[in-house]
């Protein structure tokens, strides 16, 4: 997780910083005026890649716009490049630079693992392309370059360019073949309007690796419940963004998560208590609520009258 503080829900969502080391930065040039607009703070997801599903979560592509090298994506070992990712803002965006981040440095999990393995070569040569109309296209080139083998790589492009959904093309990785792996993926620039794209309504049921997850959606409000009811969830919704805390009654424990609703989906992470991250959360809508049978989860949130 990247080196700056989460805050529990209803506090003010940040904006993805840097976490670059010293040395880093000196090698270089200035970062340009803008935020990451890519980051999941800022309403950004990551669509899963071919062949995600059957890959262990900290290989997805959503890894990408956590802000940070500790947790990262990396592609099927039998894979041929070129590699494609796509991607989709809040809104429209100006684009002026994007940063590429190869670095590999895991944390220690609660359970003594690391959060990454030492697989997969750094990408090398890619091309960023976007586009105003939709996840389809068309795409224009935005830039192509080198990104640095095991460094953070920020290249400017030569004017800054409006796109809303991007496409990562991954053309070479430094190892020259066999898996590819990147850390993070920074998208600079200016939002139209930061969490726009909100959905219409957010309540309902979705399925998720650990069973489904029940929301419940009042004004800006957000109320929600999973593992039937042993799993609880409260926060606001911001535009398409969601700043939750959850508490498991099995636990005993207490924690933060930033999700983003789009596309009848839901992106994004939980984390623990001082928060360190857990995993990623995504899930998708399954049915409407008439039809889920959710038992106490279910009554928990709608009680009878």
């Amino acid at each position: 997780m990247r080196a700056c503080t989460m805050a529990l829900a209803g506090a003010l969502l940040l904006a993805g910083c840097s976490n670059a080391s010293t040395e880093d930065a000196a090698n270089q040039p200035a970062e340009p005026a803008g935020d990451n607009m890519l980051h999941i703070s800022w309403g950004g997801i990551a669509e899963a890649d071919v062949g995600e599903a059957k890959r262990h979560w900290s290989t997805w592509a959503i890894n990408l716009v956590d802000g940070g090298p500790a947790y990262g994506w990396l592609s099927d070992k039998a894979g041929s490049l070129p590699h494609t990712l796509n991607f989709e803002l809040a809104g429209n965006g100006k684009i002026a630079a994007v940063a590429l981040d190869n670095r590999f440095e895991p944390v220690v999990r609660e359970d003594g693992s690391m959060s990454q393995t030492a697989e997969g070569s750094p990408v090398r040569r890619f091309a960023l392309l976007g586009s105003t109309v939709g996840p389809e296209g068309p795409f224009e080139t935005l830039i192509e370059g080198e990104a640095k083998g095991d460094a953070r790589t920020m290249i400017q492009l030569a004017k800054p360019t409006s796109a809303r959904w991007l496409r990562l093309r991954i053309d070479s990785n430094w190892a020259g073949s066999g898996a590819t792996r990147l850390s993070d993926l920074g998208v600079i620039g200016e939002l139209e309007a930061r969490g726009a794209a909100a959905p219409a309504e957010l309540s309902g049921v979705y399925s998720h690796e650990y069973g489904p997850i029940l929301l419940r959606q009042q004004g800006n409000e957000i109320f929600g419940c999973y593992n039937d009811g042993l799993g609880t969830l409260r926060g606001t919704q911001f535009g398409r963004i969601m700043r939750l805390t959850w508490f498991s009654k099995t636990e005993g424990s207490i924690g933060a998560a930033t999700l983003v609703a789009a596309n009848d989906k839901l992106y994004g992470f939980w984390y623990r208590p001082e928060d360190k991250m857990g995993s990623p959360w995504n899930a998708a809508r399954e049915s409407g609520i008439d039809g889920a049978d959710l038992g106490e989860c279910r009554a928990a949130l709608y009680p009878p009258a």
